[in-house]
């Protein structure tokens, strides 16, 4: 039986053949080549099978951990089929192509009645394990993302390659440019498997020292600067990230300057290639810029054709844009949307508008025109939602404001998309529109990507106001995915202890009422008396319209005063009251806040009633009446401008029943009127400091029946990427005695009747919640007040 060669080709051959580059590892040994038995004669022929021969058998030799049948099924030759030599070379990549081997032999045995194809594959080596190798600044952690190659499998080359490349950007996107990534790969066991090994040279780290640009005179370089993601760096660049170069970013930057000029009227700017250069000693990189500005344009005539469903005088009231005006590409793109909605919320899902402009380089201006195509009207097939694994989807749809059956609407998708987002419950919510089953229908697809929305806080700090301060709270805002938020919080200070168990349920009983409940305990520690409160509170509320909520509650509480020992109690002994506060309430809020907790943009006005009859058996009879109005204006920069004005007043009863102290209204504090102590603005009683017919009086605070506030911030970026913000401020406020009137001025002469201060301080939204560090100096200075007032509380203000 002879052993005839037909092809001895190794795969590496074939590798070089089709790439140009080694297929075999650098650590690999090269497969010895294959060789008939000792005792087997061979034959000298040109081919080693006829055409005809029939493939008796198909053997496979050398493989351990390849099954045998996975390479026959890969081959086009087949046992019982005719031998063809010219498929031969389609059956070596094939075997190549399964990625398990470093060298693969086809070979042709004559047999008496046909021929028996054989196989022989060396096989790669399996990887024992992957590590990283000089990599001191980014952590193992840091570039387990990165990593392709897996450890218990075959070592895949591709794998290893692309895991170089991803290594090396994530370098360049830390700023290190200059970065060097390699592998090897080391043999164990006899060279059947293999250690990969990532080497790593980190250099140091590139910051951009410098950006400069030439030609730029019409627009200011601070404004381009400003909008460009690609930051000089600075001094506390290790915090914010600044300086850090990374291309794919640089490029999003070139065409925002080219954007920022168009806005400015420059249609023809030209923005040459960028010169980037190296420092000497391979730390920085200058970036140079060169603009042609060219000359500023103005809008011209402004018309409206193709596919008009309303009067031109009516779309040209959408538009922002005017004749004469500088042009402004962002103002254009702002009234395609206008104009865009008009034929969206008339079921025109498709509807194009594209701006047709004529451009008069004599009068430097241009003309636009409004081509409209309006397409199909189409009706809301299916709604889809995807991505929500724990979040059911009726918590989804009941904030949709879209429905199936009915005509696409484009202002009722994006308030569905604002609703859902405002749930809290998601990182990102996307709704696209597919094709339906007809062309007059669509499929709405509303994809979502849930986040934690369970909370465990623990912290532990200082203010000089109230000593110590520790919380701790336990929180799901979405309960078992129906949309409910339960909590337990606690609070321990030098001056107030909190225990609080709430329950909110926004759609209770899936219908379009609200159900809240809270459970407390208090104790606060006021200048003179100490209060102690035991109670809850319960609220059944109703939508009545999006974002106008209407609520109804009770709540019962028992409270206990007992009054300081050092002053004399024979005169106030009627306001250290204890007893029982059985009071409903009702309320109303519009709420247009773009975030519940760290709004930026939008608005929410409150008013309640809270009234506390004898037929409620209560102790205390009151009638409290409460309102606010807040409002948030997003600034560039990343700036946001704030106010909040405040205002209250407690009303008695019944003229035997005096209200209690502790009920009344004390301002001053981070969360009034910064600037000054502590519940310090108030209406005061000259008291005796002891029963001694002799004692001394002192000035005692006895709380006022009405309340104003008045606060105004402009909240501005620090480090932003480090959640670190700061606040300038401005508050007034007073608390006024019954006998007074709102902005009456008593002996403290202070402007219009208010306490006035201003002052600054820094923000960190860290992982325990909002941190306020705030210097407040008051404007309507008393002898008792402090120069200024340094405050530290957790958690936010308004």
């Amino acid at each position: 039986m002879a052993l005839m060669l037909w092809a001895l080709v190794p795969c590496r051959a074939l590798a070089q053949a089709q790439t140009g580059t080694p297929a075999t590892p650098p650590a690999a040994q090269p497969p010895a080549p294959a060789t008939p038995p000792a005792d087997a004669p061979v034959e000298e022929l040109p081919a080693a099978g006829e055409q005809g021969d029939r493939v008796l058998d198909v053997r496979i030799e050398g493989n351990r951990r390849v099954e045998s049948e996975a390479i026959r099924r890969a081959l086009i030759t087949k046992q019982g089929s005719t031998f063809d030599p010219t498929r031969s070379a389609e059956d070596l990549r094939a075997i190549w192509g399964l990625g398990y081997f470093t060298d693969v032999q086809l070979l042709v045995q004559q047999m008496p009645r046909g021929i028996a194809y054989v196989v022989r594959v060396q096989e790669r080596p399996s990887v024992r394990a992957v590590r990283l190798q000089g990599n001191d600044e980014l952590s193992n952690d840091d570039l387990k993302e990165q990593i392709d190659v897996k450890a218990a499998t075959i070592l895949d080359m591709e794998a290893v390659r692309s895991t170089v490349k991803k290594i090396q950007e994530k370098y360049v996107e830390k700023g290190y440019f200059l970065a060097e990534v390699s592998y090897k790969l080391d043999p164990v066991d006899n060279g059947a498997n293999v250690d990969v090994v990532f080497v790593i040279n980190e250099h140091a780290k590139v910051m951009v020292k410098e950006i400069t640009f030439v030609g730029a005179q019409q627009v200011k370089v601070d404004e381009l600067k400003g909008v460009m993601v690609t930051k000089e760096g600075g001094y506390f660049s290790f915090l914010t990230g600044e300086g850090t170069y990374r291309e794919e970013a640089f490029q999003r930057d070139l065409a925002v300057l080219q954007a920022t000029y168009y806005d400015h009227g420059f249609i023809n700017v030209r923005i040459d290639k960028p010169s980037i250069a190296l420092s000497a000693d391979k730390r920085y990189i200058y970036i140079t810029l060169k603009v042609t500005e060219g000359e500023p344009y103005d809008i011209g005539k402004i018309d409206f054709g193709g596919d008009l469903i309303v009067p031109k005088e009516k779309l040209a009231t959408k538009m922002t844009t005017a004749s004469r005006e500088r042009f402004n590409r962002s103002k254009l793109s702002q009234d395609i949307l206008a104009l865009t909605d008009v034929y969206y919320d008339e079921g025109y899902a498709y509807a194009n508008i594209n701006p047709v402009t004529s451009v008069n380089a004599d009068e430097k201006t241009v003309d636009l025109t409004f081509d409209i195509q309006k397409g199909p009207q189409v009706t809301i097939e299916r709604i889809e939602i995807i991505g929500n694994s724990k979040t059911r989807d009726r918590v989804i749809r009941r904030e949709m404001r879209v429905y199936e059956g009915e005509l696409y609407n484009g202002t009722g998708v994006r308030r569905s998309k604002e609703r859902v987002t405002a749930l809290g419950y998601f990182e990102t919510v996307d709704i696209t529109q597919k094709p339906g089953s007809a062309d007059d229908r669509i499929v709405l697809q509303v994809e979502v990507k849930e986040k934690a929305t369970g909370t465990f806080q623990v912290g532990l700090g200082f203010s000089n106001v109230e000593n110590f301060i520790f919380t701790a709270q336990v929180s799901q805002n979405n309960f078992l995915g129906w949309g409910q938020s339960v909590s337990a919080s606690a609070q321990i200070s030098g001056l107030k202890s909190l225990v609080q168990l709430s329950f909110y349920d926004p759609y209770f009983l899936d219908t379009q009422y609200l159900l809240s409940a809270d459970f407390y305990r208090v104790d606060a520690d006021y200048d003179g008396f100490i209060r102690r409160s035991t109670g809850g509170s319960v609220s059944l509320g109703y939508q009545f319209v999006d974002d106008v909520l209407g609520t109804v509650g009770y709540t019962r509480e028992y409270v206990n005063v007992e009054a300081g020992t050092s002053l004399g109690a024979v005169l106030l002994a009627n306001q250290f009251l204890s007893g029982v506060t059985s009071a409903a309430r009702l309320s109303l809020s519009f709420d247009r806040r773009d975030n519940r907790l760290f709004p930026s943009r939008g608005f929410i006005h409150y008013g309640s009633v809270e009234f506390a009859p004898g037929l409620l058996g209560g102790t205390f009879l009151f009638t409290r009446y409460t309102a606010y109005s807040r409002l948030y204006f997003p600034m560039p920069l990343g700036m946001v401008f704030k106010t909040n004005a405040t205002i209250g007043y407690i009303q008695q009863l019944e003229a035997d029943k005096p209200l209690p102290i502790s009920e009344l209204y004390y301002l001053g504090g981070i969360n009034t009127v910064r600037g000054y102590f502590l519940r310090s603005i108030s209406p005061t009683l000259t008291v005796p400091r002891s029963d001694n017919p002799d004692a001394t009086v002192t000035e005692f605070r006895t709380g006022g029946n009405k309340q104003l506030i008045l606060n105004l911030e402009l909240e501005f970026p620090v480090f932003e990427k480090a959640g670190i913000r700061g606040v300038l401020f401005y508050d007034a406020g007073n608390a006024y005695a019954a006998n007074e009137r709102l902005f009456q001025d008593r002996q403290d002469k202070v402007p219009l009747g208010l306490f006035h201060s201003v002052g600054f301080g820094f923000r960190w939204f860290s992982p325990v919640g909002p941190l306020r560090f705030e210097w407040g100096f008051p404007l309507s200075k008393r002898p008792e007040d402090e120069p200024y007032q340094f405050e530290f509380t957790i958690g936010n203000f308004f």
